[in-house]
């Protein structure tokens, strides 16, 4: 599927992680310390944020939130539609997009929507938000959170999953500008073939919840976890990554008519470095162009490609070129091209502050 849009436009960016620094020696239960420098050069991970237990992934969305509105000076009347992205949400029901609604103090008249995706998932959100703001008339603005506390998820026994994932959120200000020199394009992919390659098995209503959800299950590997905790099949992702990621981001330059030469940065889920590198190679880009951050954060699924944009803010000056890439839970993927794209404000806060 592909999309294009002009006219619509992100403004504003603000991006809250959590305080708690959680680096790669409280795995030396886990790893030995050769283990831990090879997972260090390959994955590129040195450490991640985990939240608090008492803090969920609205509550980072929410300081996000408040940062955009306290220092990028608008009408939060003029949003007419909040979405909330997240695979970890407050409840199952009700939908945490109408718990941020009223907590934000937004008003009634509003659309507020939940979406739960992964890793591709900003992607998929982003473009959800460039249809929406596309119906608004000029001005009007659509409000786009994409949060997660995947170490709520995780077993700390898990060698497979535990080291990869931190916590984060961002808040992302899209507007109808009617400025048809911003252009955006998308293309999308989904393999449901493969859906269990990342997955929770219980907790659902396909797999309710029982009392053998609770017993921790030892695998071959030598890795434990329950049904509640998330499971991959790490060998299967990593070989769909460098199977069938630099191929769409082919089909999108092509669509859209541009060249890596008109690209200024290219921004990929922050999943594995070396993947990162592995998918520059096959497009022939130069390194530089492929921002990273995983060494500080680590994979927070949809979270990672905007949070790798307040990190990288210095580097995204007006008028340039970006693209973006999301891949992972579904199996899902998903590439974006934004043209000429003017920030007008850009930040990355701890959830203390």
């Amino acid at each position: 599927m592909n999309q294009a849009f002009s006219g619509i436009e992100i403004i504003a960016i603000s991006g809250c992680v959590p305080n708690n620094i959680i680096r790669n020696d409280k795995f030396e239960n886990l790893l030995t310390p050769k283990e831990i420098k090879f997972f260090e050069k390959t994955v590129g991970i040195l450490e991640r944020r985990w939240a608090d237990k008492d803090i969920t992934a609205s509550d980072l969305a929410f300081k996000a939130s408040l940062d955009l509105f306290e220092n990028y000076k608008f009408d939060i009347n003029e949003i007419d539609c909040l979405i909330f992205l997240s695979q970890t949400p407050d409840f199952k029901i009700p939908f945490t997009s109408n718990i941020l609604q009223e907590r934000l103090g937004l008003k009634r008249e509003i659309l507020c929507l939940d979406i739960n995706a992964g890793c591709a998932g900003f992607i998929q959100g982003l473009s959800t938000s460039f249809s929406i703001a596309k119906s608004l008339t000029k001005g009007r603005k659509v409000l786009f959170v994409v949060a997660e506390t995947l170490s709520k998820i995780l077993s700390e026994k898990d060698r497979s999953t535990s080291m990869l994932f931190g916590d984060g959120a961002c808040a992302i200000l899209i507007e109808n500008s009617e400025n048809l020199d911003a252009k955006a394009f998308f293309n999308f992919f989904s393999d449901g073939k493969n859906s269990d390659a990342i997955q929770i098995p219980d907790g659902g209503y396909r797999n309710e919840v029982k009392l053998e959800s609770f017993t921790p299950i030892l695998d071959e590997k030598g890795n434990e976890k329950n049904n509640l905790q998330l499971e991959m099949d790490g060998p299967k992702v990593f070989d769909f990554t460098l199977r069938e990621i630099a191929p769409s981001i082919k089909k999108i330059l092509d669509y859209s008519h541009f060249k890596d030469e008109d690209i200024n940065y290219y921004l990929l889920h922050q999943s594995n470095q070396f993947i990162i590198k592995q998918i520059a190679s096959q497009l022939n880009v130069d390194q530089d162009k492929m921002l990273i951050n995983i060494e500080k954060y680590g994979n927070i699924s949809g979270v990672s490609i905007p949070l790798l944009m307040t990190s990288n803010k210095h580097k995204l000056q007006k008028e340039i070129n970006l693209l973006l890439s999301g891949y992972g839970v579904g199996l899902n993927w998903g590439n974006c091209i934004l043209e000429k794209i003017n920030l007008r404000y850009i930040n990355l806060i701890n959830n203390a502050e």
